[in-house]
């Protein structure tokens, strides 16, 4: 009999053993699968319950936050985001334009002008989307929502990469910037072909929510900049050096198809209004000296090969990097001051621009 007790107490205790064992295996992968992908960053968790709250977010992307966002689950949270900004409810109105979506969202989207198909009548619902075309999305909904707002004053910042920010792209970028919605990835570099999350996407629509929300009649820039009404040599020095790299070095060459190095300078500031020497020498004595760890965009700075006569110049463009007509069967181009050949041949800097 005793045996009997004590092979049912054995079998009893293996049951219990093998439910704790389960339980915990459950547990444990529960918890694993939580402390991942479907809780969002410490950084971003308070504006993504706050977008869930304010119906921001649709329930399909409630989770998988550090995945890419596509065109399409962007594109309805677009579409809530006007609704919310805009108190407006949408339809979608007429024929869809896209054979590879049915999604209603997109089709609204794409009425009010945030969204484009890639032609042939095709959306791409499933590519994900660049911060630069992220840029472009959430300006175009908040035009779209609120068309009575003044967005001739807009404000200018240069990214150290601005050449990299796409023409279509950087009124969006900059304005955005200027109300402290989009910011850069660090070193005044904005990465606009970087792709964004899904907690990305809904923290900048949350921001612009609560952008709005806290404005008047208008938005104002709340950050540094400098407005497009004022002179700004930056950004017009940005769109001039944008136009000319890749163009071929040529000896004595002053544009507009080719340059040398001092040539590329002459030509550039001459078009800014800034009177400069011809040659990489005497250009050296003009402006104000500026220290290595001081320089700023636009800065020039000075090579010398033997360590005491300048026999080349660049434009400093932020980030440690110049752009220059390097020399025969080169092209203008970006490189860095912080390593290689011209970092150790570096010389001085002037600052011409005021």
């Amino acid at each position: 009999m005793r045996k009997r007790y004590s092979k049912y107490g054995l079998i009893f205790l293996f049951i219990i053993m093998a439910v704790s064992m389960t339980i915990s295996t459950t547990y444990a992968d529960s918890a694993l699968s939580q402390s991942n992908e479907d809780i969002p960053s410490s950084w971003a968790k308070a504006e993504i319950d706050k977008a869930i709250e304010v119906d921001l977010l649709p329930e399909k992307i409630q989770g998988d936050y550090r995945s890419k966002v596509t065109r399409e689950e962007f594109s309805e949270v677009a579409v809530n985001l006007y609704e919310a900004l805009s108190g407006k409810e949408t339809m979608s109105q007429g024929e869809n334009p896209f054979s590879d979506t049915q999604n209603t969202k997109v089709r609204i989207a794409n009425d009010l002008g945030i969204v484009n198909g890639i032609g042939d009548g095709k959306f791409a619902p499933d590519d994900a989307i660049t911060r630069q075309e992220i840029s472009v999305m959430l300006y175009r909904t908040l035009q779209a929502a609120k068309p009575g707002y003044d967005y001739s004053g807009s404000y200018e910042h240069i990214f150290a990469d601005y050449d990299m920010i796409s023409k279509w792209a950087r009124e969006a970028v900059s304005y955005l910037y200027g109300i402290e919605v989009v910011n850069g990835v660090g070193d005044n570099l904005f990465n606009p072909i970087g792709n964004t999350s899904r907690e990305e996407a809904i923290v900048l629509a949350e921001r612009m929510y609560d952008k709005v929300s806290a404005s008047g009649n208008n938005l104002v820039a709340s950050r540094a900049g400098t407005s497009r009404r004022e002179s700004n040599m930056e950004f017009k020095l940005a769109k001039l050096i944008s136009q000319e790299m890749g163009k071929p070095y040529q000896w004595g060459g002053t544009g507009p198809d080719s340059y040398d190095c001092s040539g590329l300078v002459y030509s550039l500031y001459g078009k800014l209004g800034i009177a400069l020497p011809r040659v990489a020498s005497s250009q050296a004595g003009a402006g104000t000296h500026v220290p290595k760890d001081e320089l700023t965009y636009g800065d020039l700075v000075f090579f010398a090969r033997d360590g005491k006569n300048v026999n080349h110049v660049g434009i400093y463009v932020g980030n440690g990097e110049f752009v220059h007509s390097p020399q025969t069967g080169d092209v203008v181009k970006k490189t860095t001051l912080m390593s290689g050949y011209y970092a150790n041949c570096y010389y001085t800097a002037r600052r011409v621009i005021n």
